[in-house]
């Protein structure tokens, strides 16, 4: 999906990615996102057809599975010689799921363990791209980022993420470490928040990427999206130069519709 509705965004390190990518959370069990994608070779093929339209970001998590779906994105895109090639993969980790139960943990402790564990998953060394996943209310987002911090200077990720966080929060963040994105609700079928637009142009200044969850208005523990795919990348790939857009997709005949819709 590399044409002129879709340029590349450049990280403040230099790495560059497509602003249209994957959001893999739906790749799981449903409902609730709990337990291993039911059709694993569907989702493999997905994954890489994906790859083939252009897509070169994808999304996920720890706690989607949890475990299971970067797992998945391994069997899909680790290549014969270990490696992810162009393909930049972005995860988070703080967040502890259930099968009943979602529970926010991001004391340091807990950043480096979750941390570790999707090395493992994902069959790599280094993940591009480390999102606290949502602050867990009582750590304060510096421990968070000194953990990964240490985990960056370690070679363990390339780059820091805050994800549901306020921008005082980030403020906060920059003082410990370099913040590569942001990821928050943001979708052209929730009400206009002015805080939220003033943060995305605030961010835009910093040369920090914003990447919206639920951007096609969709419940993340339910099924369907309330806006037209097609609708939605317009609209957000023209609001701002650092909005990277993630739609996720069960069906390779949607993602490539999209695709078609965007002239790739």
């Amino acid at each position: 999906m590399t044409n002129d509705l879709n340029p590349t965004f450049t990280f403040l390190n230099g790495r560059s990615v497509n602003r249209i990518g994957y959001g893999a959370m739906r790749l799981t069990a449903q409902p609730r996102n709990f337990g291993p994608y039911a059709d694993w070779r569907g989702g493999i093929e997905l994954l890489q057809r994906a790859r083939d339209l252009g897509v070169t970001h994808i999304d996920t998590a720890r706690a989607y599975g949890p475990h299971e779906n970067e797992k998945l994105i391994a069997d899909a895109l680790v290549g014969e010689n270990g490696s992810y090639g162009e393909m930049f993969i972005a995860s988070k980790g703080g967040v502890e799921k259930t099968a009943t139960s979602i529970n926010r943990d991001t004391t340091a402790e807990t950043m480096k363990r979750h941390l570790y564990d999707s090395l493992a998953n994902l069959r790599t060394d280094k993940i591009d791209l480390y999102y606290v996943h949502s602050p867990d209310g009582v750590t304060p987002i510096s421990e968070s980022i000194a953990a990964l911090e240490d985990m960056r200077q370690a070679g363990k990720i390339d780059m820091i993420g805050l994800s549901n966080v306020s921008q005082a929060q980030v403020e906060e963040a920059l003082r410990i470490a370099p913040i590569a994105a942001v990821q928050n609700r943001y979708s052209p079928a929730d009400a206009r928040d002015e805080v939220l637009e003033g943060m995305i142009d605030w961010l835009d200044e910093k040369g920090i990427a914003f990447v919206p969850h639920g951007p096609l208005g969709a419940n993340p523990m339910k099924r369907g999206a309330t806006v037209d795919p097609n609708v939605a990348l317009r609209s957000l790939l023209a609001r701002a130069p650092n909005i990277l857009v993630i739609p996720g997709t069960t069906t390779i005949a949607h993602l490539e519709d999209n695709a078609a819709a965007l002239g790739a």
